[in-house]
This record gives structure tokens, C-alpha cells and sequence, in this order.
């Protein structure tokens, strides 16, 4: 088949849907929808992917975080008291305690929010990594003598005082109702240290951060590391051994705290996202598998009332093929236009849904997936059809009403 006939093919199979324009529409609805689905399902879980990364992209794989129950109705017992026996256990390298909740902060500018403050001890900047555009970190005079101090983090320093590098250590900022001196500004990191965005946060001395703004309100956590990955299962089992002295829970009793470790909560999390995606993606398959059999099922109504048309053209030499040919030529236009409309929407799509602030990435091969699957499917419903008004017989299609 030469590109002459190609083309005038393709232009005798346009005209053919253009002549039932608002059923052929309707037959592309459903590819249109399903070609969407998938770009956009792609790129939704690009975005969870990288999301969780980023998250969890400033903590150790040897990490273990220690909360206390999901359940409010246990109060646990965790405070900076259990420092001692968590040192004890000779495979932990680093503990150190934080207590995180949010709180109302103020500048003098009268330029306020409502901000992350987190207590805790000098090492977590050792920790986390925390660097600094701005001033320094507190040290342990500071946790010692309740000094209240702060270190803001580049976002709420953007937020407050217009820049995320301002010249504002020396000045002081209110913390709930207290006043405290600001010594440090975090660098822009973009990044999370655990359920702590760095770049959102107010970090104080835990014992400042205590006594004068979060009291027992305050969310409290460890976050220890062990020394080596090959012992973190053993540091966890060590560890819930001590607690449950500390907290004089006896044998059979409930603990008072949780321990997980990031390794496995970041695999779990990225294994969510993957499921949700898959979901996701299985419901872009099925409304393209129900966008194919419309078409099979608008091919089939078309070989109806085209079989006297084609009766005719068989009486005067078309071929079987060139009948066939013709008809999967429709199909292809059908499926061809639903993915270009569908993967221009999905594009609208896609900058709606960054303007409500979902995390999403397109990633250029859903566009290549989405053309494959589309194509597939429209030419395997295709077929059929354009197959029975190739093996039309002549003589029974002439005498057909």
C-alpha cells in the first residue's frame, strides 16, 4: 500500500466518521478518558514516589523512631529520663529527643503564622544535618539553663521576614507568649527530617521549648540510630527491653511506646504508592477496554448500515483487504484522536492539579505507555468488526434493506 492510497484512505475514513460526527465523538469519549487516566495516574505516582524520598531523604536507613501509642487513652511515659537506658544499649550510636506541636509565632513587625516548634537537643543539627545561611546552632549551656533561643527554619524565615537568608539573628520573635532570641537560620534543604519539615520549623532547647511554649502538649519522640544496619533488629529488640524497665511494665502488659525503624516504614510507604497507583492505573485500563468495545460496538452499527454500500463496492472489484483495510482505517482514526485529545487534557489536567498543590511529576514515557495501550486496544475491537464487513458476501449485501 502506497502513501497515495494510504491518504486517500485515511481521507475517505475521516469523511466517513465526520458524517456521524456526535456518534463518533461518543464512541472516542471513553479512549479519551482512559488515555488521560494513565498519563495522569503516572505522574501522580512519580509524585508520591519522589514525595516519600524527599520525606525521608535527611534520615539514616539505621533510624528508629520512638513514639508513644497512637491511642490516647494509654499516656505514655517516654520523656528525656529515658535517655540513660537508651544510651545503655551498646549498639545505639546517637538518641536524641524531640518535642514537636504547633504554635502561634509573631514578629514584631506584627507579621504572624501559625509555625512547627520542635524541642530539642544540640546534636539533632548533627543528626539532621542542619546548615546553617544564618547564625549558628545552641549548645548545651543553652538546654542546661532553659535559654530561650531559636534557630528559624528558610520557609517560615520567607514567610515572616520576606527572605529565606534575612539578617535577623540578634532580633527576637514570640513563640506562643515568650519571647525568644533568634540565633540561626537554616539553609533551604527541601527536604524532611522523619514527619519534621526542616524548611517549617522553629527549633529551640528542648527545656525552652518545654517550660515556656508547648508544655505536655507537645508530641514527644526519640530518634536513635544505630550503629550498623546489620544491627538494627537486635538494637530494636534491646531497646523495647529497656523501656519496658524504665516504665515498670510487666510481663503481658502493653507498651507504652512504639519503635519503627525507616527502613521498613519507607519501603511501606513506597509500597502504598505503588498499590495506589496500580489501582489507579487499573482504572484507566478498564475505561479504555469499555472506550474499545464502543467502538467495536459503533463498527459493528457502521457495517450495518454501510452493507448495501459495501455490497456495491465488492460487485465492482474492491478487494477484501482494501474492505478491511478501510474499516480498521476508522478504528485507528477513533483511537488516534482520543489519545491526542486525551493526552491534551491530561496536560490541563496535570497543571490543575499543581495549582491545588497535589504532588505530581509528569514523566514523559506515560505519553509513549499511553499511545501503546490506546493503540492495542482500539485495533483489537477494531478488528472485528472491519473483519465481517470484509467477509461480506456480495450477492447478500446487495439485497440487504
Amino acid at each position: 500500500m502506497n502513501w497515495k492510497f494510504g491518504y486517500k484512505l485515511f481521507v475517505l475514513s475521516a469523511k466517513a466518521l465526520h458524517a456521524s460526527f456526535f456518534r463518533s465523538f461518543l464512541t472516542t469519549l471513553g479512549i479519551m478518558i482512559g488515555a488521560a487516566t494513565i498519563i495522569i495516574v503516572a505522574a501522580l505516582g512519580e509524585g508520591a514516589k519522589r514525595d516519600i524520598e524527599a520525606q525521608y531523604s535527611n534520615m539514616s536507613v539505621t533510624t528508629i523512631i520512638i513514639n508513644g501509642p497512637s491511642s490516647e487513652s494509654s499516656p505514655s511515659k517516654l520523656s528525656p529520663d529515658d535517655i540513660p537506658y537508651i544510651e545503655s544499649v551498646a549498639s545505639v550510636d546517637q538518641v536524641v529527643p524531640l518535642l514537636t506541636g504547633k504554635v502561634s509565632v509573631n514578629t514584631h513587625e506584627n507579621v504572624n503564622g501559625s509555625w512547627t516548634v520542635v524541642g530539642t537537643y544540640s546534636n539533632f543539627a548533627e543528626v539532621s544535618k542542619l546548615e546553617f545561611s544564618e547564625g549558628d546552632n545552641f549548645n548545651q549551656e543553652s538546654e542546661d539553663n532553659h535559654v530561650k533561643v531559636a534557630i528559624i527554619g528558610a520557609t517560615v524565615a520567607e514567610e515572616l521576614y520576606g527572605s529565606r537568608t534575612p539578617d535577623i539573628v540578634g532580633q527576637t520573635i514570640v513563640l506562643g507568649k515568650k519571647e525568644f532570641e533568634i540565633i540561626g537560620v537554616t539553609k533551604y534543604r527541601g527536604g524532611a527530617f522523619g514527619p519534621i519539615n526542616i524548611d517549617e520549623s522553629i527549633f529551640t532547647p528542648y527545656s525552652a521549648s518545654y517550660r515556656y511554649v508547648l508544655g505536655k502538649s507537645g508530641k514527644f519522640s526519640f530518634n536513635v540510630n544505630a550503629t550498623s544496619l546489620e544491627l538494627l533488629e537486635p538494637t530494636m529488640t534491646e531497646l523495647g527491653k529497656v523501656l519496658r524497665d524504665a516504665h515498670k511494665i510487666k510481663v503481658g502488659g502493653v507498651d507504652d511506646f512504639r519503635l519503627r525503624d525507616m527502613g521498613a516504614t519507607v519501603a511501606s510507604a513506597q509500597s502504598s504508592s505503588q498499590t495506589m497507583a496500580l489501582l489507579l492505573a487499573s482504572v484507566g485500563l478498564i475505561v479504555l477496554l469499555v472506550g474499545g468495545i464502543g467502538i467495536m460496538n459503533i463498527m459493528y452499527v457502521t457495517v450495518s448500515e454501510r452493507t448495501r454500500e459495501i455490497g456495491i463496492r465488492k460487485a465492482i472489484g474492491a478487494k477484501d483487504r482494501f474492505i478491511m483495510t478501510q474499516f480498521l482505517m476508522e478504528a485507528f482514526i477513533l483511537t488516534l484522536v482520543g489519545y491526542v485529545v486525551g493526552a491534551v487534557s491530561s496536560i490541563g489536567i496535570y497543571y490543575l492539579l499543581i495549582g491545588m498543590e497535589f504532588k505530581i511529576v509528569f514523566v514523559p514515557w506515560s505519553l509513549l505507555i499511553s499511545f501503546v495501550v490506546t493503540f492495542l486496544t482500539g485495533m483489537f475491537f477494531g478488528y472485528y468488526p472491519a473483519k465481517k464487513a470484509a467477509s461480506l458476501d456480495p450477492i447478500d449485501a446487495l439485497r440487504y434493506e
